[in-house]
């Protein structure tokens, strides 16, 4: 078992303060650029028609009165993109992988599908020239739901693949059948989970440029994983990835939303037709249709002793993938990653299906999947203790993996880093005063009053281990990792350039802590761009700002490239110190020696020897120049075994939620009165940046539960697609975010870091659930689907109480 050596060898000065964000500076006097800021000379605007039909052939497209209209430059269809484009290729391919191009090709199959789009001089006119193109439509029966989908003899989303369940399979982890078998009783839970979204202030943008003289591209636009964008839009532009230069400007927020490879390709080809840059930002209505996570059910069988002990899980998911593929099966197999939560269950089954419809592709959403497995298996960890009569903390304590079972392996192969789930509870509820919550909700009912406790724990994974694509199709990538160059520069200052993306969490304030530290300087002498440019910084195939990969992969590039130029620095010291490089340190901007603090060397001299020096005695000492570049592999990133168990993901955070509710009897609208969180993120390397991570995620979860729904009709059409029917939520709807945090130290990462950012959107669903349930107690309604909102809980009240579920799912 590889396991780092916490902290290094370094003294570790910065790591842990809550320095302020560098960031921050240019935003608070408006200096920081975003991808709307930018301009060329001679751009050109796009906009996309955009299909009203959920499901039709097209028959005919007409765009010559578009071309006529002064001030239009180039108008595209998909038959040009497929003439001139390969079709995208699935990230994880399946068995069965169907075309799908930048525009639609012959079918669209979704309200928004993009049939058609347009490059004019300024954004009204490419709006104007897209009601001059007329479209002729077959409509044909639309599948919104999942159930529809897989039915038999349904129609098809996608003809040349002739099922519409991309990929289904069950794993079986230990004992399931026999467990089942000796089980006292068997606990059922089903959960709905709707479509919803994040919703980042900034919407999707991008700018691209074509030059005939070299048949290259230059993008600039939203991704968070370059090295995979690079590779996917050079394929379907049919150029090799050297050709194309890809620029991603800092991001007003992403939380798994800015990743639309279809568009960058749509738009590189138009700036190819136009002969001209083009530049596309989304409107809110567009951003809300097409970033969606997807909506799923899940079913879970426990089998369990009379006294609350679980044996084993069967869990089935049905996740509607929508009409895309770019996201397809990832939500699958990121709940599998999650199936016994922080529980010490020694047998699981899982059954998934990957289900295409006639909804919007979906996106990988602020924590892809695990919200939905964590909401499950705490909704039927509920159930258990309302079945054997147990109180709902009881059952986690008798069932939490202990401290000392860590590494804990679990029975899908994952290796839990590190974790005291019991004191996290614990915490918790000596936070909230469990025992007087309990007395006072007593009192309140008395009264009349809904009131309600709800109770959460869950492990939070991140750090993806590209290896878990075996489990479910074909990839070219494995592991993980990242990539970083440094170049420190003759007056001792440094330059850090990673692999990985700037999107408001901070990254760059933590690295320059992180590399100061490793260097002995300040953390305003190192500078970290906050624009990645694929032609000057290094990146993989893992490259990129997502699954909550920062904390290991990205931190221990950095450390990785500064402990090469600590080492380059040190030579040089103990040339110029007459002393061994071991008895050398690196602080407060020198190079001193152990227990002799009068000879030292200040860091910028050594740095301007290096590049100064280059007589050839002197180059003997150390190669001229200070800059380095270094791969970080994970070395925990091991691909899949014989018996499909693999480390899906290789970082797992925790926390435990304890939230306080109260229902109105008339109205039924839910009110958050109080909300615990007590986490373990490890080390944390900037408690402040935390802090904001936690109280942002655990708004999130809030929303997820109460408020935020995208609603479909029968026939496709998105119901909720602005701001006044999406809801999300405001200071008024959430209470002051209280709690603490544990520290266990992760073996497996460099300074003993763990993942944070997506974190309390996993576990919050489930805390409000809970809550939510308890209040409604003594009217017997169940809580099993998201969102709670106000109708359905009165409908069911008035009915004399009920299953809360989706009906359509």
């Amino acid at each position: 078992m590889t396991q780092h050596s916490v902290l290094g060898t370094q003294h570790s000065t910065w790591v842990g303060q809550p320095f302020p964000r560098i960031e921050d500076r240019a935003l608070l006097t408006g200096l920081g650029q975003y991808v709307d800021d930018l301009t060329l000379p001679g751009i050109t605007h796009a906009a996309y028609l955009r299909s009203p039909h959920a499901h039709a052939r097209i028959v005919r497209i007409d765009t010559a009165a578009a071309e006529a209209l002064p001030g239009v430059c180039a108008v595209m269809t998909g038959e040009y993109v497929a003439r001139n484009a390969n079709p995208q290729r699935m990230r994880i391919k399946a068995a069965g992988s169907p075309n799908v191009y930048a525009l639609a090709h012959d079918k669209v199959r979704y309200v928004g599908h993009p049939v058609a789009a347009v490059a004019a001089v300024d954004r009204a006119t490419a709006e104007d020239a897209l009601d001059l193109i007329e479209v002729e439509y077959e409509t044909l029966p639309p599948l919104v739901v999942a159930a529809d989908a897989m039915a038999p003899g349904a129609p098809l989303v996608f003809d040349e693949i002739g099922t519409n369940v991309l990929w289904h399979d069950t794993f079986v982890y230990g004992g399931v059948d026999e467990a089942f078998a000796r089980a006292d009783q068997i606990v059922r839970e089903r959960i709905d989970i709707q479509r919803y979204s994040s919703t980042p202030l900034e919407t999707f943008g991008s700018m691209a440029q074509y030059d005939p003289s070299n048949g290259a591209y230059t993008i600039w636009g939203h991704t968070q994983m370059p090295g995979q964008e690079l590779g996917g839009i050079s394929r379907a532009l049919r150029v090799s990835a050297g050709q194309v230069r890809f620029i991603v400007p800092r991001m007003g927020g992403a939380f798994g939303n800015k990743l639309r490879p279809l568009n960058l390709i749509s738009l590189a080809l138009l700036a190819r037709k136009a002969g001209r840059p083009v530049k596309f930002i989304e409107d809110r209505r567009e951003a809300l249709a097409l970033s969606q996570s997807a909506d799923m059910q899940v079913d879970v069988e426990a089998a369990i002793t009379n006294d609350g002990e679980i044996l084993a899980l069967r869990i089935r998911g049905i996740v509607n993938e929508g009409a895309g593929l770019d996201f397809a099966l990832r939500h699958n197999v990121l709940m599998l990653a999650n199936t016994v939560n922080c529980y010490r269950v020694p047998a699981v089954s899982y059954e998934g299906y990957s289900v295409v419809s006639n909804r919007p592709p979906i996106v990988a959403n602020r924590g892809i999947g695990k919200p939905v497995m964590c909401l499950a298996i705490e909704r039927t960890v509920d159930a258990i203790a309302h079945t054997t009569g147990l109180d709902r903390a009881e059952v986690r304590f008798r069932n939490f993996i202990q401290p000392d079972q860590f590494p804990y392996e679990t029975p899908s192969g994952n290796l839990y880093d590190s974790g005291d789930y019991p004191a996290l509870l614990r915490k918790a509820l000596e936070i909230i005063d469990y025992d007087g919550a309990l007395e006072k909700q007593r009192e309140g009912r008395s009264q009349g009053r809904l009131l309600g406790i709800g109770i959460a724990a869950g492990v939070e994974p991140g750090i993806s281990n590209a290896g878990h694509n075996a489990l479910i199709g074909e990839s070219k990538i494995t592991g993980a990792g990242e990539a970083a160059r440094i170049r420190m520069e003759m007056d001792g200052t440094v330059t850090v350039y990673t692999g990985g993306l700037e999107a408001g969490q901070g990254h760059a304030t933590a690295l320059a802590q992180v590399v100061a530290d490793q260097l002995g300087l300040h953390p305003d002498q190192v500078r970290v761009p906050l624009t990645f440019d694929s032609g000057t910084h290094p990146y993989v195939m893992t490259s990129g700002n997502y699954s909550n990969k920062f904390h290991g992969e990205d931190v221990a590039a950095a450390i990785g490239a500064a402990q090469k130029i600590r080492d380059r620095l040190l030579n040089r010291a103990s040339s110029q110190l007459d002393a061994a490089a071991v008895d050398i340190e690196l602080r407060d901007g020198r190079a001193v020696v152990r227990g002799v603090p009068d000879r030292s060397v200040a860091i910028a001299e050594l740095a301007a020897s290096a590049y100064g020096s280059l007589a050839p005695d002197q180059a003997e000492i150390d190669e001229p120049g200070l800059e380095v570049v270094h791969v970080h592999t994970d070395p925990m990133a091991i691909r899949m075994d014989a018996n499909r168990r693999v480390k899906i993901q290789l970082s797992f955070p925790s926390a435990a939620h304890v939230a306080l509710v109260e229902v109105d009897p008339d109205t039924y609208e839910t009110k958050v009165l109080r909300y615990v969180i007590v986490h373990d993120c490890g080390r944390e390397i900037n408690p402040m940046i935390v802090d904001g991570q936690i109280h942002g995620s655990v708004v999130h979860g809030i929303a997820a539960a109460l408020l935020e729904e995208f609603v479909y009709d029968a026939e496709g059409q998105l119901l909720s697609g602005s701001f006044m029917d999406y809801l999300k939520p405001t200071s008024a709807d959430v209470p002051m975010i209280e709690g603490d945090r544990l520290a266990t130290l992760s073996p497996f990462t460099p300074l003993g870091t763990k993942s944070v950012g997506e974190g309390a959107a996993v576990v919050a669903p489930a805390a409000i659930a809970s809550a939510v349930e308890n209040a409604l107690e003594p009217l017997g309604i169940r809580i099993g689907a998201l969102p709670i909102t106000p109708s359905r809980l009165w409908t069911l009240a008035s009915e004399g109480g009920a299953r809360y579920g989706h009906a359509d799912n």
